[in-house]
């Protein structure tokens, strides 16, 4: 099952992330009407754990097991180690750089050191975003991979409509902790109850469940779907659009803090994933396109490699060369962008496939 025109969503979501951390006052984000979407970063990262979900029901899920949970045999040291290929190379490698350049301060710092290189920072707050800042999503990420194969065996075991009653049941009080708390009294941004309400893992547990589900019903529903026409496909991104742009409208007409990251998009950004996952026309065919698959699959690097990468060309280049706010941010982007492929084709990819192979057996 080929999913290529998905890929590329993954660069532009990563690119947003980029945004909303150094140019929130570069074009385009500087124009107010795209403001919200260009910079919303933390919104895209709800994306990824919800094409993450979806993603592994289409890899792992397999609808014969369905009421037979003692034939879905799982090979747990396959998958674990698939999971730490994935991810773990690149992560240290963005680690490593930011401990390099924080070396004086790091006998200051050791435990914050050891919960980043055991990515359990998400979980002890005050700590989730210390070190490299996005590495935070990678923790809760590991989380989600902890739970995929009991939640798995939870659907052979259960069947499927247990796991929309749990999804449903998980995205809403999510939900409803979400908006009491950040419109509570004892709510200040950067406090403890601030790192709870964003990084801890399982406030985030909804999005991936979510995916979770739609994959399997996508996976299961698969020989009968129809193709999907491009304008629809446009419909359900130009919804996306709407909503984040109309947040702040939303929080003035109902006079609530409104948050977006902790899966309230969740059904619309799966609606997109589905109806894209079905097209075959004309979009389709251009995200397939190498190149854009290419910067989809380097948007990993893109987007743990971010800071690190600013951190040294704001050290070095920026003070040497005098040019505007605006074109220092896209000399970085495009080393950035560049940089990110070289890692994906010279690093990440050759990484996981000599872990895979060197610790399979």
């Amino acid at each position: 099952m080929s999913l290529d025109q998905i890929t590329f969503t993954r660069f532009v979501a990563a690119l947003t992330v980029v945004f909303f951390h150094y140019g929130q006052s570069i074009f385009p984000a500087n124009i107010a009407f795209l403001f919200e979407n260009v910079t919303a970063g933390p919104i895209a990262v709800g994306y990824f754990y919800v094409l993450s979900g979806f993603i592994m029901s289409i890899a792992y899920y397999r609808p014969e097991h369905d009421n037979k949970p003692q034939n879905a045999a799982f090979n747990n040291w396959k998958y674990w180690l698939a999971r730490f290929a994935r991810i773990y190379p690149v992560y240290i490698l963005a680690l490593l750089i930011i401990v390099a350049a924080k070396y004086k301060t790091l006998p200051d710092n050791i435990d914050t050191l050891g919960l980043h290189l055991s990515m359990l920072q998400a979980w002890i707050p005050g700590y989730p975003i210390t070190l490299n800042t996005p590495g935070w999503s990678l923790s809760v990420e590991a989380f989600f991979y902890l739970c995929f194969p009991f939640l798995l065996i939870y659907v052979y075991k259960s069947g499927i409509k247990k796991l929309i009653i749990l999804t449903a049941v998980l995205w809403l009080a999510t939900q409803i902790i979400l908006i009491l708390s950040i419109n509570s009294n004892t709510y200040v941004p950067k406090n403890h109850l601030h790192d709870f309400i964003y990084y801890n893992p399982v406030m985030h547990l909804n999005s991936f469940i979510a995916g979770m589900l739609t994959g399997i019903l996508f996976k299961r529903s698969s020989q009968q779907a129809k193709p999907i026409n491009s304008l629809i496909v446009v419909a359900s991104f130009a919804l996306i659009f709407f909503l984040i742009w109309a947040r702040p409208y939303f929080e003035t007409i109902t006079g609530l803090k409104i948050a977006y990251t902790n899966g309230l998009l969740a059904p619309a950004f799966l609606l997109f994933i589905v109806l894209l996952a079905n097209s075959q026309g004309i979009i389709a065919n251009i995200l397939k396109h190498k190149w854009l698959i290419l910067l989809g699959e380097a948007s990993y690097s893109l987007y743990i490699l971010q800071k690190p990468i600013h951190g040294l060309y704001d050290k070095i280049i920026t003070p040497r060369v005098a040019l505007p706010e605006t074109i220092h941010f896209y000399i970085f982007l495009i080393l950035l962008i560049l940089i990110s492929i070289a890692s994906f084709k010279y690093f990440e990819t050759p990484m996981r496939y000599y872990i895979r192979k060197k610790f399979e057996k």
